[in-house]
């Protein structure tokens, strides 16, 4: 199905909707800010070259706005019902005289905005909360039951949500799902919209200004993407499909659906569209929280106020919805932030580990500064209020297993960011489920906490919500220009606005000395004996070796075929050791290493000595819940270099890593090594 053929049945609609005039005679605006890439865009495509525009004004604009247009020759184009803009087809010359026009904010190219693009509930404290009975006691929204975001709706403003699959139902979890015809297009170099398959003229029959064309109530608006159906569901799944295994952070909460583009970019005039839609549908569907994993670089054009985006997002904050953002995927590079994320009226969110220390993601987009603005606006926001150039909470971001939009594979994903990860996820999920990471994916995490914040309290307004996330957040040792407060505490952000005194944070995300790896209990596929709780790598100078120390919950719960694995990174080798059960019982240890071939393929082999043995390791032994190993230096040499010339001793060792798995199947038959449980953690050095 192409969306774009929906646009012909529809252009009759235009002509059914008209809108009504309010205030006409708006102030003078001589200095009108104009976007600087549609004046370079226009003015290189020639006089009549004509693109989609989005012209803002200081109040709803009326008939004598609409015949001001007109008399430049712009003579029809979309308005917008609650936010005060007009899109409309613009030349270069029509730009310049519009930017004149009483009452006239900005003018904006219609850009195309980035997607940034289980485990992490617990790691967020969620299921913690859930089972707090001084929570479900206080619950007066939904008494006897445990906060779930039950009664709060999530708008998502996105590639659309796939309703049929069961973890986001159409008609009871997703409440509306919907298409636009202005959220596709053709994307110049610049990153401009071009053409919304047909020009917005075209769109409206007649001549006149009328209100957006909206395809409603159908099942599925996520047809080429995938990307929005996955981050819903890390919002607000049920899990269905995996008995609430891989369900969302508030799977109480419900969907409202809107598509805004897909993998190549979200046209500024779908998101508009999606905002104004969701203002108007604000009471019906008591939409409270606003999902927005897109984004773009940071400019100071970016970061007005007059900005479209920022007068949308500014306009859903003072209808006392909460507005959060990805912080975006650049990584720690100049102008990184999502600018739109860092406004005082709206949440930035940046991406961690879900595991271990909760690491920062190194793609997730660092802030200019540890924030020189604020973190409130006020309400009415105070447009003039200065924005906090880095991200407000962290949340988890890397290997998010979320559902799969029907029709939707990694090789038919445009921008290959998702994944079927058959490591992680049983073969028996992975027609409902798949595997992600990215900002993209931390953001609905925060959105479905403020969910359950707000069925706690529904007077809540977003001012608030953001000093309770950050009031509560789990400290990180990291500046606030790569994590913001710290980590995001679902269970104590609850507890604060039930006012209950807090609990321990899920996980302690301050490193101890003597651990490489650390992470939370309960969060593993399978038995206690696959629940790593730590990893230490020691270098013992006296004997030479270095000593890998695992420890598990309860290692007495070990089946046949268990495997665990402890490895880190030498330059581009990674060195490993790893122990298993026997089918018999026993315990057998292996060291082996993974190179990176030529065309990409990590390949896991044995180290071997000069006659093609294979090397083993010099220990291995169960200790209580410990599986301790020890392996000498030479051997860690000679894995490195056949000659044994080179040396580990003084070196770092990086990218530390633990991970349980269990062998579907069995080692005569063969069969699939499915990964349980797994730890990520700090650099090792080898040396006193």
């Amino acid at each position: 199905m192409k969306k774009a053929l929906i646009t012909t049945a529809l252009l009759a609609l235009a002509l059914m909707f008209s809108v009504t005039g309010e205030a006409t005679n708006l102030p003078g605006s001589s200095a009108a800010r104009v976007d600087p890439a549609l004046i370079s865009y226009l003015a290189s495509q020639g006089l009549n070259a004509k693109l989609p525009a989005v012209i803002t004004y200081s109040s709803r604009p009326g008939s004598a706005e609409f015949n001001r247009l007109q008399s430049i020759g712009i003579a029809k184009g979309f308005a917008l019902r609650q936010l005060p803009m007009v899109i409309a087809d613009l030349s270069l010359v029509q730009v310049n005289a519009v930017k004149t026009q009483p009452g006239v904010v900005s003018v904006w190219a219609n850009r195309a905005m980035k997607p940034f693009t289980n485990t992490s509930r617990r790691f967020i404290g969620v299921p913690q909360m859930m089972g707090d009975t001084a929570v479900t006691m206080r619950n007066t929204q939904n008494p006897g039951m445990p906060v779930s975001g039950k009664g709060i709706g999530i708008g998502y403003i996105d590639t659309g949500i796939d309703g049929t699959q069961e973890d986001l139902k159409y008609g009871t979890k997703t409440r509306q799902n919907v298409i636009q015809p202005m959220a596709h297009g053709d994307i110049s170099d610049a990153g401009l919209v071009g053409v919304v398959y047909i020009p917005v003229s075209d769109m409206i029959a007649g001549t006149g200004f009328v209100p957006p064309i909206y395809v409603e109530n159908v099942q599925t608006s996520d047809i080429e993407s995938g990307h929005g159906t996955h981050g819903a569901g890390v919002a607000a799944g049920t899990g269905a499909n995996s008995g609430g295994f891989y369900g969302g952070v508030a799977p109480g909460a419900h969907l409202v659906g809107i598509d805004s583009g897909d993998d190549k970019g979200l046209p500024l005039v779908a998101i508009l569209g999606s905002y104004d839609y969701l203002l108007d549908h604000q009471t019906q569907y008591n939409i409270r929280v606003i999902n927005n994993s897109w984004g773009g670089s940071y400019a100071e054009s970016e970061v007005s106020p007059d900005n479209p985006i920022n007068v949308a997002t500014r306009a859903a904050h003072d209808r006392n919805i909460v507005v959060v953002f990805a912080a975006g995927n650049a990584g720690d590079t100049p102008t990184s932030i999502n600018p739109y994320s860092t406004m005082p009226w709206t949440i930035s969110v940046a991406a961690g580990e879900k595991q271990g220390f909760g690491s920062p993601a190194s793609f997730s987009s660092r802030g200019i500064n540890n924030g020189t603005g604020t973190d409130v606006a006020g309400m009415p926001a105070n447009p003039l209020a200065q924005p906090n150039l880095r991200p407000d909470i962290t949340a988890p971001g890397v290997g998010i297993i979320s559902v799969r939009a029907h029709g939707v594979s990694a090789l038919m994903n445009a921008s290959g960011i998702l994944n079927g990860d058959p490591v992680n996820i049983p073969a028996g999920y992975q027609p409902y489920y798949l595997s992600s990471q990215g900002t993209s994916f931390a953001c609905p995490h925060v959105s479905g906490v403020v969910a359950l914040m707000l069925e706690a309290n529904s007077s809540l307004t977003p001012d608030q919500v953001v000093t309770i996330l950050r009031q509560t957040a789990n400290p990180m040792p990291y500046e606030e220009r790569v994590v913001g407060a710290g980590y995001v505490d679902a269970h104590n952000a609850v507890r604060q606005v039930m006012g209950l005194s807090a609990v321990p944070h899920p996980a302690n995300l301050f490193p101890p000395p003597d651990l490489e790896i650390a992470d939370i209990d309960g969060d593993q596929l399978g038995t206690a004996a696959q629940d790593i709780i730590s990893a230490d790598f020691a270098y013992n100078a006296a004997a030479q070796q270095v000593v890998y120390t695992l420890t598990l919950k309860n290692l007495s719960a070990r089946t046949a075929n268990n495997q665990w694995y402890i490895g880190s990174n030498f330059g581009t080798t990674t060195l490993f050791v790893s122990a298993a059960t026997t089918e018999t019982g026993g315990m057998s240890y292996q060291f082996g290493k993974i190179t990176l071939l030529p065309n990409g393929t990590r390949n896991q082999e044995d180290v071997t000595d000069a006659s093609g043995n294979a090397v083993p390791v010099d220990s291995g032994q169960v200790v209580g819940n410990q599986i301790i190993i020890k392996l000498s230096i030479n051997k860690l040499n000679r894995a490195l270099d056949v000659t044994g010339n080179t040396s580990v001793v003084g070196s770092t060792s990086t990218a530390t890593e633990a991970n349980a798995q269990i062998l579907v199947g069995t080692t005569v038959t063969g069969g699939l090594l499915l990964r349980s449980d797994n730890a990520t953690g700090r650099d090792f050095y080898i040396g006193n």
